[in-house]
């Protein structure tokens, strides 16, 4: 243990001093992309849920049913996320 808080001690300051420079950028980068999620829910998800629910609501429910027997609303449920994650790895895994 005495071992481990010598090199905590001797480590401090430049951990402190990392933490000065570099904390200030990371936060603003981490608020951000948490706007930039608050953004992308309100102003592009919602209206693109409101548009595909109105969309289903416009066939007949021979159909809907007929769609969700042979598993295409959930082919389409599945091919939505996968869309959105790939943007979302764009967005947040991209180097800036």
């Amino acid at each position: 243990m005495p071992a481990l808080t010598a090199l905590l001690a001797a480590l401090g300051p430049w951990i402190a001093r990392f933490f000065f420079m570099k904390g200030a950028l990371l936060f603003t980068s981490f608020l951000g992309r948490i706007g930039l999620v608050l953004a992308t829910n309100e102003f592009v998800m919602e209206p693109l849920i409101d548009h595909v629910t109105r969309a289903w609501n416009a066939i007949p429910s021979d159909w809907q049913c007929w769609f969700g027997l042979l598993g295409v609303t959930k082919m389409a449920s599945i091919m939505v996320t996968g869309m959105s994650l790939l943007g979302a790895k764009r967005v947040f895994f991209s180097k800036s």
